[in-house]
């Protein structure tokens, strides 16, 4: 079954993103750069509302190669939010040499456990992320978020494929659409992470932008319409699969 898995960035997306059905969110803040971690009450009444929460972990926008001090720091930002209520936690760095940073990995491992870690999209811009497969799961870390290396997830769709076949619980995510769901859940994801987002520029004033990104209810009910139908598919295959003969 396909999970869906919508990036908020407030309380009111949290129960948008609820309300609209979906199974769990991702938090960050600063969405609009590509998110940064959240703050830890949002993630502490996130979990108290009921929702199933993956925290990111990004001490910072831009690449994904960190300094001593943002390692030690997203290191312990990662025991915080599990210890916050947070089921996972979303990370990823790279080497000077653009490959999976494995030190840090290694360190987010003995902070908070290879079960509770997905991998994120720094992989899509990673040299080798192949070998980047090979490492995590060495690891044991099995969970990966990831376009496959493409603008759009439906367009990475072999290399998504592929790390399935691999053993990696994969979460589709870059520029999802409901048309999507149906090819992406024929490389065995396990779930397709989306923003859902609108654009408001209530409020805006000319000393200061005032324009905001909330969750758009529609857009997540469109996606979850199209994650149902697909679980609906694949119920019904295995359903005939197992039928007697």
């Amino acid at each position: 079954m396909i999970q869906l898995e919508i990036c908020a960035s407030t309380l009111v997306d949290v129960a948008v993103a609820m309300e609209a059905g979906a199974d769990r969110v991702e938090l960050c803040s600063v969405w609009k750069v590509g998110g940064i971690t959240p703050n830890v009450v949002v993630v502490e009444s996130s979990v108290a509302m009921g929702m199933n929460v993956r925290a990111l972990v990004r001490p910072r926008e831009g690449h994904f190669c960190w300094s001593p001090s943002e390692r030690t720091w997203s290191v312990e930002e990662a025991r915080v939010l599990v210890d916050a209520g947070a089921s996972h936690v979303v990370v990823g760095g790279l080497t000077p040499e653009h490959s999976l940073d494995m030190a840090y990995a290694q360190a987010m491992c003995d902070a908070v456990g290879s079960d509770r870690l997905v991998w994120h999209r720094a992989i899509d811009v990673s040299e080798t992320p192949d070998r980047d497969i090979d490492c995590l799961l060495e690891l044991g870390i099995v969970r990966v978020l990831s376009s496959g290396r493409h603008a759009r997830a439906v367009d990475g769709l072999a290399t998504l494929a592929s790390w399935s076949a691999r053993g990696m619980q994969v979460v589709a995510g870059g520029g999802v659409r409901p048309q999507d769901v149906a090819a992406l859940a024929s490389a065995g994801i396990e779930a397709v992470h989306a923003s859902c987002r609108t654009s408001t520029t209530a409020a805006s004033h000319p000393l200061f932008d005032g324009q905001t990104h909330p969750v758009d209810p529609d857009k997540v009910l469109d996606l979850g319409d199209a994650v149902d139908a697909c679980n609906e598919a694949i119920d019904g295959d295995a359903s005939n699969t197992n039928a007697p003969s």
